[in-house]
C-alpha cells in the first residue's frame, strides 16, 4: 500500500446532533480533526429521527467547506428530503458525500419504513435507498455502504445477504473487541463472518471501531486504560489495512458527557475528553499521519503508480516460529519504503481490570541493500524516530503495538 492510502483509511465517528454536550462546539470537532491529520468523518443524516437537527446540519455544511469528507448513515425515516439536501452538499462542494450508509445496527434499532417494522422493513427500506441514490444525477457515483446489524436478527423466516446486488456496493461490519482483547479476532482478513454466503466479492469497510477507554474488569464489552486504547487502536487500524478494507472509521471523536466519577462506558470512547484533551490515542493518530504523510509529488498525483525503489527485499528474523508477527510494506513517492510491524500479546488483565505488558521481542529487519537512513518510529511515543541509523539492518524490540522501520537512499 501506499502510505497516504493509509491515511485516507482513516475516518472519526462524530455525532453533530448531540447538542447538548461536546460535539455543540464545532470549532473544536474541526481543529480535533486538523490535529489527527483526518478528513474523513461518519455521522447519522441530518433531520431524521437521531440525526442531526438544524444545528447539527448547520455544523457538518460548514465541515465540508473545510474539506471534510462525510459519510452519512441512513437511520429510520430518511425521504426525499433527505436525498435533497445531500444532493445539495455534494453540488456544492463535490467529493463532500464520500459515501451513503444503510441502516445502523438494525438488531439494536429497529427500521421503521413505509408503516412497516422490523428487518423485512430495513431490508425493503435499503433496496429503495441504493435505487434512490444510484438513480440520482449527483449522488450517482457515491458508493453505497450496507447496512450493519442484520447478522444478529434471530428470525429464521429473514433471509439477507445472499446478494448485495440492488442493495449495496460495499460490505460493512462494526468490530469491537471484547473482553479487552487485541482487535485481529474481530478483524477478518479474509470476507467477514456476515457475508460469507455472498455470492460475489465486493469492497469491504469498517465503520465502527474502538476501544472504551473506562478501565473495567470481567467479561464482556469492557472498557481499558487510555494507553492501552491507543495500542489498540494503531494494531486495529493496522490489521484492517492489511486485511484489505477500503476504509475504518474509529468510534468516535470526542467523549460526549462529562463523567469524571467514571460511571458511564458509553462516555469514554473518544479519542479527546469531554474538556476537548487529547488522550494518547489522538496523540497516536497525530503521530501515525505524519510518519505517514506523504509530501512529494508523485505521492500527491500518481497514487497508484508503484515505488521508483525496487532493490529493497525485506526479511525479517524471527527468533520464534510460534511467536505471530503482523507485517506491511508501505511506500512513499519518494521511493522510502516504510515496513509496519506489530503483535498481539495480551494487553488487558481482564480479570483485575488492569494493563499487561509483556516482553518484547527482539526481531532483525534486513534491506537487501545498504539504507542511507534507517528510522524507527514508534506512534505511541512520537512523530519522530525514536532512533536513527544505517546499514543494510537494523534490530528492532517489538513489544505489543505498532513500530515502523523506514529506510532511504
Amino acid at each position: 500500500m501506499r502510505s497516504s492510502d493509509v491515511i485516507r483509511m482513516i475516518g472519526v465517528t462524530t455525532h453533530m446532533g448531540y447538542t447538548d454536550g461536546a460535539y455543540a462546539r464545532v470549532n473544536n470537532v474541526i481543529q480535533d480533526l486538523k490535529f489527527l491529520g483526518v478528513s474523513y468523518i461518519r455521522d447519522m443524516l441530518p433531520g431524521s429521527d437521531s440525526g442531526p437537527g438544524l444545528v447539527g446540519r448547520d455544523a457538518l455544511r460548514r465541515m465540508i467547506y473545510e474539506q471534510i469528507k462525510l459519510n452519512i448513515v441512513f437511520p429510520s425515516g430518511w425521504n426525499a428530503a433527505s436525498i435533497s439536501w445531500l444532493r445539495t452538499l455534494e453540488a456544492a462542494v463535490p467529493g463532500a458525500v464520500a459515501s451513503i450508509e444503510g441502516y445502523n445496527e438494525i438488531n439494536n434499532f429497529p427500521v421503521k419504513y413505509e408503516g412497516r417494522n422490523g428487518p423485512d422493513a430495513a431490508k425493503n427500506g435499503q433496496r429503495a435507498l441504493y435505487a434512490t441514490v444510484k438513480s440520482d444525477p449527483v449522488l450517482g457515483h457515491v458508493p453505497v455502504f450496507d447496512m450493519t446489524g442484520f447478522e444478529l436478527i434471530q428470525d429464521p423466516a429473514f433471509s439477507y445477504a445472499t446478494t448485495l446486488d440492488g442493495f449495496a456496493d460495499v460490505m460493512n461490519i462494526h468490530a469491537y473487541s471484547q473482553n479487552g482483547a487485541q482487535p485481529r479476532y474481530w478483524i477478518d482478513p479474509t470476507r467477514p463472518d456476515a457475508y460469507k454466503n455472498l455470492g460475489a466479492e465486493l469492497p469491504k469497510v469498517i465503520t465502527e471501531f474502538g476501544y472504551s477507554s473506562r478501565p473495567e474488569s470481567g467479561w464482556g464489552f469492557i472498557g481499558v486504560d487510555e494507553i492501552t486504547q491507543a495500542k489498540g487502536i494503531l494494531n486495529g487500524l493496522f490489521d484492517a489495512a492489511r486485511s484489505g478494507y477500503d476504509k475504518l472509521y474509529i468510534y468516535e471523536l470526542l467523549d460526549e458527557k462529562p463523567d469524571s466519577d467514571m460511571k458511564e462506558l458509553e462516555f469514554h470512547f473518544g479519542l479527546f475528553t469531554f474538556d476537548n484533551a487529547p488522550k494518547p490515542a489522538a496523540k497516536a493518530i497525530r503521530n501515525l499521519t505524519t510518519i505517514l504523510a506523504d509530501t512529494s509529488d508523485l505521492g500527491r498525483e500518481a497514487t497508484n503508480a508503484p515505488s521508483s525503489d525496487t532493490s529493497i527485499r525485506l526479511h525479517v528474523d524471527v527468533p520464534n516460529p510460534k511467536i505471530p508477527i503482523y507485517s506491511l510494506v508501505l511506500t512513499k513517492g519518494n521511493g522510502a519504503r516504510l515496513l509496519a510491524l506489530w503483535r498481539e500479546p495480551t494487553f488487558w488483565d481482564r480479570a483485575n481490570g488492569h494493563a499487561v505488558e509483556e516482553q518484547p521481542v527482539q526481531l532483525d529487519v534486513s534491506f537487501g541493500r545498504s539504507c542511507g537512513s534507517i528510522r524507527l518510529y514508534d506512534a505511541l511515543l512520537s512523530g519522530s524516530p525514536i532512533s536513527t541509523s544505517s546499514g543494510d539492518s537494523v534490530s528492532v524490540a517489538l513489544g505489543d503495538h505498532l513500530q515502523l522501520v523506514e529506510c532511504t537512499s
